[in-house]
């Protein structure tokens, strides 16, 4: 092969992109939580009047958490399912929808900020459609849960934008935990017992037991999506329990993440507890309705946040010639998931000792920002195209 074929065969910046969205995405999770906290940081601080509640709670989840959620889904899902990567219009569509979504909530308009989630939502269930029908081998069973996350993302932003009187707060409700719950149960499943337990290869998709099981975890799915409505409408508790049960049951039960993980390394023990998290948390508010803020920072901060940093570093570490991080100690890993970490005992306190709450709950945003901040120097940098690791 003649040098100039084989720098012909290099792939071009876009094409390294468009084969691994995350690259895109990743960055944007960075910085929508800026106006997601710092307001919320500021108030507690006396350096500002007043704060919303409601913005910091849907910018954390509609910003944040689902620039993560988005870049990993179009990166994974064309390689699941055998197909075509993602192509550059879906790719800017879903980059300016999700970017757009964070503006106009960062400036209260909310309106405009949900009808831009509801149409990235939208967006993404077509994604994961034209790759359905263009498959060449079947979905794994887990993903049986992704439909669960979408439908709760879209259903959610439309009773935001259009709330029913019988039920004002379902639709927070099915954003705030519907989405990131059924994910979690999605790729929890392939990705928690290979980063804990180090179990390699891929799950039979095409026999008749794996077509049973995808049946199965898609019944409980919909019975995870139901115990909204049965929250919002029938009887708080029941709904509350039952998410507890199904997400507590399919974790310890079948992923089995009560035991050690095999490797002795921090980062490795902070993603188990990420996951025990996020059940504490999911059984609190039932057990102790009093208590029910302190249960969603729980299952918010120590499930979702913590969870989702330390995937996306091992996303970044895998992906981009950094592998060697991710093996070990290293500061680059363990410092900023560990504020994060840390940021949850601190908001847990805030409750404890109310006469320090505004303090309490100003130092956990610091924590928390601080360590998705230096998460954004240390990473952001190696997201370029230029860094790849050899497939």
């Amino acid at each position: 092969m003649t040098t100039s074929s084989a720098e012909s065969a290099q792939p071009t910046g876009w094409q390294i992109i468009l084969e691994e969205p995350f690259r895109l995405f990743f960055p944007l999770g960075v910085f929508a939580t800026l106006p997601g906290v710092w307001p919320w940081v500021s108030y507690h601080l006396g350096w500002a009047d007043s704060y919303s509640g409601v913005r910091h709670g849907l910018l954390q989840i509609q910003g944040f958490e689902m620039a993560f959620a988005i870049g990993f889904l179009m990166t994974v899902l064309p390689r699941f399912l055998e197909t075509d990567r993602t192509r550059l219009w879906e790719l800017l569509v879903a980059w300016i929808l999700c970017a757009g979504g964070v503006l106009a909530l960062s400036f209260d308009d909310w309106d405009l900020g949900e009808g831009l989630f509801l149409g990235l939502a939208v967006h993404v269930i077509f994604f994961g459609l034209r790759r359905l029908f263009s498959r060449t081998d079947d979905p794994p069973p887990f993903f049986a849960f992704l439909p669960v996350g979408l439908l709760s993302a879209a259903g959610g932003a439309a009773l935001i934008l259009w709330p029913q009187v019988a039920f004002p707060r379902l639709g927070e409700a099915l954003v705030e935990q519907g989405i990131l719950l059924a994910f979690v149960l999605a790729m929890g499943s392939h990705l928690g017992p290979r980063l804990l337990y180090e179990h390699r290869g891929f799950p039979e998709t095409t026999t008749p037991a794996a077509h049973r099981r995808l049946l199965i975890l898609g019944l409980v799915g919909l019975a995870l999506l139901a115990s909204f409505p049965l929250e919002a409408a029938v009887h708080a508790g029941a709904g509350q329990l039952l998410r507890a049960v199904i997400v507590s049951g399919y974790l310890f039960g079948v992923l089995r993440v009560h035991r050690a993980p095999t490797r002795p390394w921090l980062h490795l023990h902070l993603l188990r507890l990420s996951f025990w998290s996020l059940c504490a948390g999911l059984w609190l508010a039932p057990l102790l309705p009093g208590a029910t803020l302190a249960a969603l920072h729980l299952s918010f901060i120590g499930g979702f946040g913590l969870m989702t940093m330390i995937i996306a570093t091992r996303v970044v570490t895998g992906h981009c010639a950094a592998e060697q991080l991710w093996e070990g100690h290293h500061w680059q890993v363990i410092t900023p998931v560990g504020l994060i970490a840390l940021s949850v005992p601190v908001r847990l306190l805030a409750d404890l000792v109310p006469q320090f709450y505004g303090e309490g709950l100003a130092a956990a945003g610091i924590l928390w920002l601080a360590g998705v901040v230096l998460w954004g120097v240390i990473y952001i940098p190696k997201l370029g195209p230029a860094h790849i690791t050899p497939d």
